[in-house]
Protein backbone atom coordinates (compact mmCIF):
# COMPACT_ATOMS: atom_id res chain seq x y z
CA UNK A 1 0.00 0.00 0.00
CA UNK A 2 1.47 3.32 -1.09
CA UNK A 3 1.79 5.97 1.63
CA UNK A 4 0.90 9.54 0.66
CA UNK A 5 3.38 12.39 1.08
CA UNK A 6 1.25 13.80 3.89
CA UNK A 7 1.14 10.48 5.76
CA UNK A 8 4.90 10.01 5.33
CA UNK A 9 5.48 13.53 6.63
CA UNK A 10 3.23 12.88 9.63
CA UNK A 11 4.88 9.51 10.38
CA UNK A 12 8.38 11.00 10.42
CA UNK A 13 7.27 13.83 12.66
CA UNK A 14 5.65 11.30 15.01
CA UNK A 15 8.95 9.43 15.30
CA UNK A 16 10.77 12.67 16.08
CA UNK A 17 8.26 13.66 18.78
CA UNK A 18 8.34 10.17 20.32
CA UNK A 19 12.13 10.01 20.53
CA UNK A 20 12.37 13.55 21.90
CA UNK A 21 9.82 13.05 24.68
CA UNK A 22 11.27 9.69 25.68
CA UNK A 23 14.23 11.53 27.17
CA UNK A 24 12.23 14.55 28.30
CA UNK A 25 10.05 12.26 30.45
CA UNK A 26 13.07 11.26 32.53
CA UNK A 27 14.10 14.88 32.96
CA UNK A 28 10.60 16.15 33.80
CA UNK A 29 9.70 13.45 36.33
CA UNK A 30 12.95 12.37 37.95
CA UNK A 31 15.51 15.17 37.62
CA UNK A 32 14.29 16.94 40.77
CA UNK A 33 14.33 13.71 42.85
CA UNK A 34 17.79 12.95 41.43
CA UNK A 35 19.00 16.35 42.64
CA UNK A 36 17.34 15.75 46.00
CA UNK A 37 19.11 12.40 46.19
CA UNK A 38 22.39 14.24 45.76
CA UNK A 39 21.68 16.00 49.06
CA UNK A 40 20.45 19.37 47.77
CA UNK A 41 17.64 21.17 49.63
CA UNK A 42 14.36 22.42 48.14
CA UNK A 43 15.66 25.94 47.46
CA UNK A 44 18.73 24.57 45.63
CA UNK A 45 16.58 22.23 43.55
CA UNK A 46 14.17 25.05 42.67
CA UNK A 47 17.05 27.39 41.79
CA UNK A 48 18.73 25.05 39.33
CA UNK A 49 15.37 24.20 37.71
CA UNK A 50 14.48 27.88 37.45
CA UNK A 51 17.83 28.97 36.00
CA UNK A 52 17.62 26.14 33.47
CA UNK A 53 14.28 27.56 32.34
CA UNK A 54 15.72 31.08 32.14
CA UNK A 55 18.53 29.78 29.93
CA UNK A 56 15.97 28.06 27.70
CA UNK A 57 13.88 31.22 27.50
CA UNK A 58 16.94 33.10 26.23
CA UNK A 59 18.40 30.53 23.87
CA UNK A 60 15.09 29.13 22.60
CA UNK A 61 14.19 32.15 20.43
CA UNK A 62 17.83 32.59 19.37
CA UNK A 63 18.13 28.96 18.29
CA UNK A 64 14.75 29.00 16.55
CA UNK A 65 15.54 32.24 14.73
CA UNK A 66 18.80 30.74 13.49
CA UNK A 67 16.98 27.54 12.50
CA UNK A 68 14.48 29.56 10.47
CA UNK A 69 17.44 30.61 8.34
CA UNK A 70 18.19 27.00 7.35
CA UNK A 71 16.54 25.49 4.31
CA UNK A 72 16.26 22.13 6.06
CA UNK A 73 15.40 21.98 9.75
CA UNK A 74 17.22 18.68 10.21
CA UNK A 75 20.60 20.45 10.04
CA UNK A 76 20.23 22.53 13.24
CA UNK A 77 18.30 19.75 14.98
CA UNK A 78 21.03 17.17 14.42
CA UNK A 79 23.58 19.56 15.94
CA UNK A 80 21.32 20.37 18.90
CA UNK A 81 20.61 16.72 19.63
CA UNK A 82 24.29 15.80 19.43
CA UNK A 83 25.02 18.48 22.04
CA UNK A 84 22.17 17.13 24.16
CA UNK A 85 23.73 13.65 24.03
CA UNK A 86 27.10 15.02 25.13
CA UNK A 87 25.54 16.84 28.08
CA UNK A 88 23.72 13.65 29.16
CA UNK A 89 27.02 11.76 29.09
CA UNK A 90 28.63 14.52 31.18
CA UNK A 91 26.13 13.89 33.99
CA UNK A 92 27.90 10.59 34.68
CA UNK A 93 31.03 12.50 35.69
CA UNK A 94 29.73 15.34 37.90
CA UNK A 95 29.23 15.01 41.64
CA UNK A 96 28.79 18.48 43.17
CA UNK A 97 26.30 21.31 42.83
CA UNK A 98 28.47 23.62 40.71
CA UNK A 99 29.48 20.99 38.17
CA UNK A 100 25.91 19.67 37.90
CA UNK A 101 24.69 23.24 37.46
CA UNK A 102 27.12 23.82 34.56
CA UNK A 103 26.13 20.60 32.78
CA UNK A 104 22.42 21.30 33.21
CA UNK A 105 22.88 24.77 31.73
CA UNK A 106 24.66 23.21 28.75
CA UNK A 107 21.79 20.71 28.41
CA UNK A 108 19.27 23.56 28.58
CA UNK A 109 21.04 25.51 25.83
CA UNK A 110 21.18 22.43 23.60
CA UNK A 111 17.49 21.57 24.03
CA UNK A 112 16.06 25.11 24.16
CA UNK A 113 14.87 25.35 20.55
CA UNK A 114 14.24 21.69 19.69
CA UNK A 115 10.56 21.56 20.67
CA UNK A 116 9.49 24.81 18.94
CA UNK A 117 11.36 23.85 15.77
CA UNK A 118 9.66 20.45 15.62
CA UNK A 119 6.25 21.88 16.49
CA UNK A 120 6.58 24.65 13.94
CA UNK A 121 7.53 22.17 11.22
CA UNK A 122 4.65 19.85 12.16
CA UNK A 123 2.07 22.66 12.26
CA UNK A 124 2.99 23.93 8.82
CA UNK A 125 3.12 20.36 7.49
CA UNK A 126 -0.39 19.80 8.83
CA UNK A 127 -1.55 23.01 7.12
CA UNK A 128 -0.06 21.99 3.77
CA UNK A 129 -1.00 18.30 3.78
CA UNK A 130 -4.24 18.42 5.78
CA UNK A 131 -3.36 15.91 8.50
CA UNK A 132 -4.31 16.44 12.17
CA UNK A 133 -1.43 18.02 14.10
CA UNK A 134 -2.76 16.70 17.42
CA UNK A 135 -2.70 13.09 16.23
CA UNK A 136 0.91 13.54 15.13
CA UNK A 137 2.03 15.31 18.29
CA UNK A 138 0.31 12.77 20.56
CA UNK A 139 3.07 10.20 19.89
CA UNK A 140 5.37 12.41 21.91
CA UNK A 141 2.90 12.14 24.77
CA UNK A 142 2.56 8.37 24.30
CA UNK A 143 6.34 8.05 24.51
CA UNK A 144 6.29 10.22 27.64
CA UNK A 145 3.76 7.88 29.29
CA UNK A 146 5.73 4.72 28.54
CA UNK A 147 9.05 6.32 29.38
CA UNK A 148 7.97 7.84 32.71
CA UNK A 149 6.62 4.48 33.87
CA UNK A 150 9.60 2.45 32.61
CA UNK A 151 12.10 4.94 34.01
CA UNK A 152 10.38 4.72 37.39
CA UNK A 153 10.68 0.93 37.29
CA UNK A 154 14.36 1.22 36.37
CA UNK A 155 15.01 3.63 39.24
CA UNK A 156 13.27 1.33 41.73
CA UNK A 157 15.49 -1.51 40.49
CA UNK A 158 18.85 0.23 39.96
CA UNK A 159 18.69 3.52 41.86
CA UNK A 160 18.28 7.17 40.87
CA UNK A 161 21.32 7.19 38.57
CA UNK A 162 19.27 5.14 36.08
CA UNK A 163 17.72 8.52 35.27
CA UNK A 164 20.94 9.56 33.48
CA UNK A 165 20.95 6.46 31.27
CA UNK A 166 17.32 7.12 30.38
CA UNK A 167 18.12 10.72 29.47
CA UNK A 168 20.98 9.59 27.24
CA UNK A 169 18.81 6.99 25.50
CA UNK A 170 16.32 9.69 24.59
CA UNK A 171 19.00 12.08 23.34
CA UNK A 172 20.59 9.43 21.10
CA UNK A 173 17.20 8.35 19.73
CA UNK A 174 16.30 11.98 19.03
CA UNK A 175 19.59 12.48 17.19
CA UNK A 176 18.91 9.49 14.97
CA UNK A 177 15.35 10.69 14.30
CA UNK A 178 16.70 14.09 13.23
CA UNK A 179 18.41 12.49 10.24
CA UNK A 180 15.07 11.30 8.83
CA UNK A 181 13.21 14.53 9.53
CA UNK A 182 10.89 15.40 6.60
CA UNK A 183 11.38 18.42 4.38
CA UNK A 184 8.56 20.96 4.35
CA UNK A 185 7.46 21.57 0.74
CA UNK A 186 7.63 25.24 -0.17
CA UNK A 187 4.90 27.22 -1.88
CA UNK A 188 7.52 28.29 -4.39
CA UNK A 189 8.42 25.00 -6.01
CA UNK A 190 7.47 26.16 -9.44
CA UNK A 191 10.59 27.61 -10.92
CA UNK A 192 13.42 30.05 -11.14
CA UNK A 193 13.00 33.69 -10.34
CA UNK A 194 9.75 33.52 -8.43
CA UNK A 195 11.13 30.68 -6.36
CA UNK A 196 14.16 32.69 -5.39
CA UNK A 197 12.09 35.74 -4.53
CA UNK A 198 9.72 33.71 -2.39
CA UNK A 199 12.45 32.22 -0.22
CA UNK A 200 12.10 33.39 3.38
CA UNK A 201 14.81 35.76 4.58
CA UNK A 202 17.30 34.52 7.10
CA UNK A 203 17.08 35.75 10.66
CA UNK A 204 13.96 37.92 10.23
CA UNK A 205 14.50 40.20 13.23
CA UNK A 206 11.96 42.73 11.95
CA UNK A 207 9.18 40.15 11.85
CA UNK A 208 10.13 38.86 15.29
CA UNK A 209 10.00 42.40 16.72
CA UNK A 210 6.56 42.91 15.20
CA UNK A 211 5.34 39.85 17.08
CA UNK A 212 6.89 40.96 20.35
CA UNK A 213 5.23 44.38 20.06
CA UNK A 214 1.75 43.15 19.12
CA UNK A 215 -0.39 43.81 22.25
CA UNK A 216 -3.03 41.15 21.63
CA UNK A 217 -0.44 38.50 20.76
CA UNK A 218 1.48 39.21 23.96
CA UNK A 219 -1.71 39.33 26.06
CA UNK A 220 -2.66 35.88 24.83
CA UNK A 221 0.81 34.52 25.52
CA UNK A 222 0.82 36.01 29.03
CA UNK A 223 -2.53 34.34 29.71
CA UNK A 224 -1.08 31.06 28.48
CA UNK A 225 2.01 31.65 30.61
CA UNK A 226 0.02 31.97 33.82
CA UNK A 227 -1.67 28.61 33.17
CA UNK A 228 1.69 26.96 32.47
CA UNK A 229 3.34 28.65 35.47
CA UNK A 230 0.62 27.27 37.73
CA UNK A 231 2.26 23.86 37.13
CA UNK A 232 5.54 24.98 38.78
CA UNK A 233 4.79 23.38 42.14
CA UNK A 234 3.82 20.15 40.41
CA UNK A 235 6.80 20.03 38.06
CA UNK A 236 9.29 20.92 40.74
CA UNK A 237 8.06 19.06 43.80
CA UNK A 238 5.28 16.55 43.08
CA UNK A 239 7.70 13.62 42.74
CA UNK A 240 9.63 14.73 45.83
CA UNK A 241 6.44 15.18 47.87
CA UNK A 242 4.90 11.89 46.76
CA UNK A 243 8.14 10.10 47.62
CA UNK A 244 7.99 11.65 51.10
CA UNK A 245 4.50 10.14 51.45
CA UNK A 246 5.92 6.71 50.67
CA UNK A 247 4.93 6.46 47.00
CA UNK A 248 7.31 4.27 44.99
CA UNK A 249 9.08 5.60 41.90
CA UNK A 250 6.90 3.25 39.85
CA UNK A 251 3.70 4.76 41.30
CA UNK A 252 5.04 8.29 40.76
CA UNK A 253 5.76 7.40 37.14
CA UNK A 254 2.22 6.03 36.79
CA UNK A 255 0.72 9.23 38.23
CA UNK A 256 2.64 11.31 35.72
CA UNK A 257 1.67 8.91 32.96
CA UNK A 258 -2.03 9.22 33.85
CA UNK A 259 -1.80 12.97 33.32
CA UNK A 260 -0.12 12.63 29.95
CA UNK A 261 -2.59 9.89 28.93
CA UNK A 262 -5.40 12.41 29.48
CA UNK A 263 -3.42 14.80 27.30
CA UNK A 264 -3.20 12.12 24.58
CA UNK A 265 -6.98 11.66 24.61
CA UNK A 266 -7.38 15.38 24.04
CA UNK A 267 -4.88 15.29 21.17
CA UNK A 268 -6.74 12.43 19.49
CA UNK A 269 -9.79 14.65 19.13
CA UNK A 270 -7.83 17.91 18.89
CA UNK A 271 -9.21 18.99 15.52
CA UNK A 272 -12.83 18.59 16.57
CA UNK A 273 -12.29 20.11 20.02
CA UNK A 274 -10.41 23.13 18.69
CA UNK A 275 -13.11 23.84 16.09
CA UNK A 276 -15.87 23.58 18.72
CA UNK A 277 -14.34 25.68 21.49
CA UNK A 278 -11.88 27.96 19.70
CA UNK A 279 -8.65 29.18 21.32
CA UNK A 280 -10.20 31.65 23.77
CA UNK A 281 -12.61 29.17 25.35
CA UNK A 282 -9.85 26.58 25.51
CA UNK A 283 -7.75 29.01 27.55
CA UNK A 284 -10.70 29.55 29.91
CA UNK A 285 -11.23 25.81 30.26
CA UNK A 286 -7.54 25.21 31.01
CA UNK A 287 -7.41 27.95 33.65
CA UNK A 288 -10.55 26.71 35.42
CA UNK A 289 -9.21 23.14 35.42
CA UNK A 290 -5.91 24.38 36.86
CA UNK A 291 -7.69 25.96 39.83
CA UNK A 292 -9.56 22.73 40.55
CA UNK A 293 -6.50 20.51 40.09
CA UNK A 294 -4.18 22.41 42.42
CA UNK A 295 -6.83 22.90 45.10
CA UNK A 296 -7.37 19.13 45.20
CA UNK A 297 -3.65 18.38 45.51
CA UNK A 298 -3.23 21.04 48.21
CA UNK A 299 -5.23 18.81 50.58
CA UNK A 300 -3.05 15.69 50.10
CA UNK A 301 -6.17 13.66 49.23
CA UNK A 302 -6.59 9.91 49.06
CA UNK A 303 -4.98 8.20 46.08
CA UNK A 304 -8.15 7.98 43.90
CA UNK A 305 -8.51 11.78 44.10
CA UNK A 306 -4.84 12.18 43.21
CA UNK A 307 -5.51 10.10 40.10
CA UNK A 308 -8.52 12.28 39.29
CA UNK A 309 -6.46 15.45 39.71
CA UNK A 310 -3.90 14.01 37.31
CA UNK A 311 -6.54 13.41 34.64
CA UNK A 312 -7.11 17.18 34.65
CA UNK A 313 -3.68 17.53 33.05
CA UNK A 314 -5.46 16.89 29.77
CA UNK A 315 -7.03 20.32 30.25
CA UNK A 316 -4.44 22.24 32.30
CA UNK A 317 -1.77 21.45 29.72
CA UNK A 318 -3.48 20.02 26.66
CA UNK A 319 -6.22 22.63 26.23
CA UNK A 320 -3.94 25.64 26.68
CA UNK A 321 -1.32 24.03 24.45
CA UNK A 322 -3.74 23.46 21.58
CA UNK A 323 -5.30 26.89 22.05
CA UNK A 324 -1.99 28.72 21.81
CA UNK A 325 -0.79 26.65 18.84
CA UNK A 326 -4.05 27.30 17.03
CA UNK A 327 -3.46 31.03 17.31
CA UNK A 328 0.16 30.81 16.18
CA UNK A 329 -0.57 28.58 13.19
CA UNK A 330 -3.24 30.99 11.91
CA UNK A 331 -1.33 34.21 12.40
CA UNK A 332 2.36 33.61 11.73
CA UNK A 333 4.02 33.23 8.29
CA UNK A 334 6.15 30.18 7.47
CA UNK A 335 9.45 32.01 7.78
CA UNK A 336 8.70 33.01 11.39
CA UNK A 337 6.92 29.93 12.68
CA UNK A 338 9.85 28.48 14.65
CA UNK A 339 10.62 31.91 16.08
CA UNK A 340 6.98 32.41 17.13
CA UNK A 341 6.88 28.98 18.73
CA UNK A 342 10.09 29.74 20.61
CA UNK A 343 8.78 33.11 21.85
CA UNK A 344 5.67 31.32 23.09
CA UNK A 345 7.70 28.58 24.77
CA UNK A 346 10.25 31.03 26.12
CA UNK A 347 7.62 33.14 27.81
CA UNK A 348 5.34 30.48 29.27
CA UNK A 349 7.83 27.76 30.24
CA UNK A 350 10.82 30.07 30.61
CA UNK A 351 10.31 33.46 32.20
CA UNK A 352 7.03 32.79 34.01
CA UNK A 353 7.81 29.21 34.96
CA UNK A 354 11.29 30.02 36.30
CA UNK A 355 9.94 32.76 38.58
CA UNK A 356 7.12 30.48 39.73
CA UNK A 357 9.62 27.69 40.45
CA UNK A 358 11.78 29.92 42.65
CA UNK A 359 8.71 31.08 44.61
CA UNK A 360 7.51 27.48 44.84
CA UNK A 361 10.87 26.42 46.26
CA UNK A 362 10.64 29.04 49.01
CA UNK A 363 7.05 28.08 49.81
CA UNK A 364 7.55 24.30 49.64
CA UNK A 365 10.36 24.41 52.21
CA UNK A 366 7.85 25.73 54.77
CA UNK A 367 4.43 24.62 53.58
CA UNK A 368 4.95 21.40 51.58
CA UNK A 369 1.75 20.43 49.72
CA UNK A 370 -0.03 23.66 50.72
CA UNK A 371 2.19 25.34 48.11
CA UNK A 372 -0.34 24.12 45.54
CA UNK A 373 -2.53 27.05 46.62
CA UNK A 374 0.05 29.24 44.88
CA UNK A 375 -0.61 27.29 41.68
CA UNK A 376 -4.35 27.77 42.14
CA UNK A 377 -3.81 31.53 42.48
CA UNK A 378 -1.92 31.62 39.16
CA UNK A 379 -4.73 29.64 37.56
CA UNK A 380 -7.25 32.18 38.86
CA UNK A 381 -5.26 35.08 37.34
CA UNK A 382 -5.16 33.20 34.03
CA UNK A 383 -8.93 32.68 34.13
CA UNK A 384 -9.57 36.40 34.64
CA UNK A 385 -7.24 37.26 31.74
CA UNK A 386 -8.81 34.62 29.49
CA UNK A 387 -12.25 36.07 30.18
CA UNK A 388 -10.88 39.54 29.44
CA UNK A 389 -9.61 38.44 26.02
CA UNK A 390 -13.21 38.41 24.84
CA UNK A 391 -13.25 42.21 25.03
CA UNK A 392 -9.97 42.88 23.19
CA UNK A 393 -9.78 40.11 20.57
CA UNK A 394 -12.40 38.92 18.12
CA UNK A 395 -10.59 35.69 17.28
CA UNK A 396 -9.40 36.81 13.84
CA UNK A 397 -5.84 36.27 12.60
CA UNK A 398 -3.33 38.89 13.68
CA UNK A 399 -0.93 40.86 11.47
CA UNK A 400 2.81 40.71 12.04
CA UNK A 401 4.28 42.40 8.98
CA UNK A 402 5.04 46.05 8.43
CA UNK A 403 3.42 45.94 4.99
CA UNK A 404 0.19 44.66 6.46
CA UNK A 405 0.29 47.37 9.10
CA UNK A 406 0.78 50.06 6.47
CA UNK A 407 -2.06 48.73 4.34
CA UNK A 408 -4.42 48.70 7.27
CA UNK A 409 -3.68 52.36 8.01
CA UNK A 410 -4.14 53.59 4.42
Amino acid sequence: MKISHGQAFSNKMSVSFASLFWGFAAYAVFFAPWLKGRGFDSEEVAFILAIALVVRSIFGPIGALLADGFKYKKTPLVLMNLLTSLSAVALYFVDNYVSIFIVVMFYSIATAAVVPILEGLAIKGADKFGFDFGRTRLWGSVAFIISSYACGKAIDAFGLDAFITWLLMGAVASTIASFILPVLPANDQEDGENSEQAKPPKFDLTGAMMMIKHPIFITILVTVSFVHASHAVFYGFSAIHWASLGYSSELIGILWAIGVFAEVLLFIYSGRITSIFGPRRMLMLAAAAAILRWVILAFDPILPLVFFAQTLHGLTFGAVYLGSLNLISRSVPDNLISTAMAINLSLNTGVFMSVALVISGWLYADYANLTYWFGALLGFIALIMALGLKFIWNGEALNFSQKQKQKSTN
